[in-house]
Parts: structure tokens; sequence; C-alpha cells
């Protein structure tokens, strides 16, 4: 076993293929979900914290062996936020940057050969990524968050209406905004409380002729 850890530890190219094999591995989970760094993007970004720690190890003996490692994490924020998108009430693909960060630290454990390590933290990882997202979904589900813009004729129905209809279905609702326009009116809420409700709400809002229309936002900030 010590043997095969020694010529793995000497051969760089071996180091290389165990953070392909990793990088794959992870980027397979972002791929499935259709996200914007799939298996090429974390594949690539493994093997090459890989070769620049490898490298930085090589370059910089004895004096400084952290000279090119040391700027893997400014380059890999760059990519991380290249993946980020920004909406009016949400933000979408932090989950997909924290993945390449995790990508490159684990293909630096590979580059130092810390090959537990490495594993561990790709193992950790995949449960994050995939067990505790249904966790996450079934805590939505209970205490879902969304986001309503509502336009009405206060005339026929008051807003002070629809926040007893918000209190009636058993949601806790905050007033973000409030805009009137001759005898229409827009109204922002936010609304917190379980999806059915959520649902619940939708479908009176469908069938209430005083709503000119309304639009949901979902996972807000």
């Amino acid at each position: 076993m010590k043997h095969i850890q020694q010529i793995i530890e000497e051969d760089q190219l071996l180091k290389l293929l165990i953070a392909l094999v990793i990088g794959a591995i992870l980027g397979l989970e972002r791929e499935y979900k259709r996200k914007p760094a799939g298996m090429r993007t974390m594949t690539l970004i493994c093997m090459s914290s890989a070769v620049f720690t490898i490298l930085s190890a090589e370059i910089g003996y004895p004096n400084s062996p952290d000279r090119i490692a040391s700027n893997i994490l400014t380059g890999v924020g760059f990519i991380g936020a290249g993946v980020i998108f920004k909406n009016d009430f949400t933000i979408d693909g932090i989950t997909t940057a924290a993945s390449i960060w995790m990508a490159a630290a684990i293909g630096m454990a590979i580059g130092m050969s810390q090959y537990m390590l490495a594993v561990c933290a790709m193992a950790g990882t995949l449960v994050v990524l995939i067990l505790l997202e249904f966790l996450e979904r079934r805590i939505a589900r209970t205490n879902d968050k969304r986001i309503y813009t509502i336009f009405f004729y206060e005339d026929r129905f008051p807003h002070v209406d629809m926040e007893h209809t918000l209190n009636t279905f058993g949601l806790i609702f905050n007033m973000m905004m409030i805009v009137r326009k001759e005898n229409m009116i827009e109204v922002n809420y936010a609304v917190r409380g379980h999806r059915s409700k959520m649902e619940q709400l939708d479908e009176f809002l469908l069938q209430n002729k005083n709503i000119s229309q309304f639009e949901v936002q979902n996972n807000p900030i």
C-alpha cells in the first residue's frame, strides 16, 4: 500500500488522472441539473488547480513553493463570479460558484498528495449537493417565500381587503411597495408560508375579477 502511494506521489501524471476523475464526478452532478458549470468546466478547474499546485511546488522549491498556488484562488474567484446571475429579486448560481471553489481546493489537495483529504472533500461536496437538496426542498415546502406584484382596482378591491385575504390564508406578508395610477394600484408583497397556501392564493388571484394581473417571483433574496 505504501509502495502504491509512493508511486502516485512521484508520478505527476497519475495526480492529473485522479484530478480528472474527481472533477468529472463533481461536474456530473452540476451537468445533470443543467447548471452553467458542468462536467467539462469542473474537470478542467480541478485539473488545472492540481497542475498549478504541482508547478508551484516544483518551481518555487525551496524558497516559495506557494508562489503560483496562492494565485489559484484569484483565478477561481473570477470564474465563480461569472456563473452568478442577479435578477430583480433573486440571485442564481451561488451554489455552482461554491462548487467551483471546492473543485479548485480538491485539485490543490491532489497536487500536494493529500489524497484522503481530496476524497473526503469530494464525498462531503456530493452530500451537500445531493442529499441536503432534499432537506432544502422540504423546508421550502413548509416555509416558502415569494414576491407578489399585484395590480388591481382599488375602488373595487381596496388593498386592505387584499391584506385581509393574505391573513385568511394564514400567510405572513410584508408590503414592499405601493404605487397608485389613477384607479389602478400596484402592490408588492413579500409573502411567506406553506406552499399549499401559496397555491390557494394563486387560485384566488386568478379567479378574482377585480385583479387586473399579478406576477410571482419564486425564491427571492
